[in-house]
């Protein structure tokens, strides 16, 4: 077994709504990083047939323009994609003295996953690709459909 390889990854996408706004600072490098928190939902029944929901709570952090970009546009409740890898963190509690250790996702790329005339802020992508989200919300209205002879092709 000591041939054995494993690749080296470290990668997870997640889409739930953020718990909290946007938490914009600034590090005394002049770098700009983001915390805020994701819930994402797991829905599934039990061996009786109950349907349950199981919701889990992730701590994310963005950096440099993903977290301008998270700060401005970004509210509590929206619904958002997060591509990112999981970093660790461990520190001694100041209070109590034990030693505490955290999980969070290091955000890459973020999604909105509504349009940005909901509410909340604007819709859109940080990692550069543009458009809007690709989920439609439910209270979306589609504006008036354009004639057939007003199309130029």
């Amino acid at each position: 077994m000591a041939d054995l390889r494993l690749p080296e990854l470290n990668r997870v996408m997640l889409a739930g709504r953020l718990t909290r706004d946007p938490e914009l600072r600034y590090t005394p490098g002049g770098a700009a990083v983001c915390k805020m928190g994701l819930a994402s939902d797991r829905r599934f029944r039990t061996k009786d047939g109950e349907q349950r929901v199981e919701t889990l709570f992730i701590n994310l952090t963005a950096w440099a323009k993903t977290a301008e970009f998270c700060s401005e546009r970004l509210r509590k409740g929206r619904p958002v994609l997060v591509e990112g890898e999981l970093r660790s963190s461990e520190w001694e509690d100041k209070q109590t003295g034990q030693k505490r250790s955290m999980i969070e996702v290091n955000v890459s790329r973020l999604q909105t996953l509504d349009w940005e005339d909901q509410g909340g802020g604007g819709g859109g992508s940080s990692s550069g690709s543009g458009g809007g989200g690709n989920a439609r919300s439910e209270s979306y209205r589609d504006e008036e459909p354009v004639p057939d002879d007003d199309i130029p092709f």
